[in-house]
């Protein structure tokens, strides 16, 4: 049987320059659902990390599983000095083309543990929580952890919230394609707040901060009237009491002080 993108591994997806590039060109469209959640996204971490630049100026900032930059860019709009790393060197040749003065680095700190290793003020990581295997996630976060100074920040999202709307769209899509399922559920996989805080809370963090974007799914983004339906999902997404029931949640992260991590 042939191994296609949507099979293989998360970390394994991108690779190859080709599918560098259909990441930029399809995901991050200019009228894409991705490009529209950023939007939202982007002046609210932006407004985190220079909130941990005020209090820590000289900080350095490390962006791991960079990807093609985007947030790397955002970094270095406030941070003096920045690290981004990737397990994709063609990710990585996309991003450092945009970058300005971010260094960049290719490879797995699983693998090597003095790979970027600090120590930074803070740390961004985005789409990857959510996406890696499970059993990974911690051992990850773990690593994250010792990079950063006592103290240090992580800033990290979760693309797709058990408890929202994406859940029900989801299902819906698996039962309509059900030859399709097993490349549905790996690449739009879902996390509950719980599950979040317990991987966490291994790491030795703690969550000082709880963000949400996005109530309406992303199939309402393709039905006619699309500036309608972005209008409406910005105006729910600013509803305070939806915010528990957000598609997309960024989590503001305190290094925990703990003996052994």
């Amino acid at each position: 049987m042939k191994t296609t993108a949507q099979h293989l591994p998360y970390p394994d997806r991108f690779l190859t320059p080709k599918a560098a590039e259909t990441y930029v060109q399809d995901e991050y469209a200019a009228d894409s659902y991705a490009t529209a959640i950023w939007a939202e996204q982007a002046p609210f971490v932006k407004k985190l990390l220079q909130e941990v630049h005020r209090q820590d100026p000289v900080g350095r900032h490390f962006d791991f599983a960079c990807g093609t930059g985007r947030i790397t860019r955002l970094t270095e709009e406030v941070f003096p000095e920045v690290d981004a790393l990737d397990i994709s060197a063609a990710m990585v040749e996309v991003a450092r083309a945009a970058g300005r003065q971010a260094r960049f680095y290719v490879g797995n700190i699983l693998e090597n543990h003095d790979l970027c290793a600090g120590p930074y003020g803070s740390i961004t990581t985005f789409r990857l929580i959510l996406n890696i295997d499970p059993p990974l996630r911690v051992p990850v976060l773990i690593e994250l952890h010792r990079r950063l100074k006592p103290g240090g920040v992580l800033i990290f999202n979760v693309h797709g919230n058990r408890h929202s709307l994406r859940q029900p769209a989801l299902l819906w899509n698996r039962w309509r394609h059900p030859d399709e399922a097993g490349g549905i559920k790996r690449l739009l996989n879902t996390m509950s707040r719980a599950e979040v805080e317990a991987c966490v809370d291994a790491a030795g963090f703690r969550i000082e901060q709880v963000h949400g974007i996005g109530i309406l799914p992303q199939t309402v983004y393709r039905w006619p009237l699309r500036s309608f339906w972005r209008g409406l999902d910005r105006w729910l997404s600013g509803l305070s009491w939806l915010k528990r029931f957000s598609i997309d949640l960024i989590f503001g992260c305190k290094k925990k002080d703990i003996g052994g991590l």
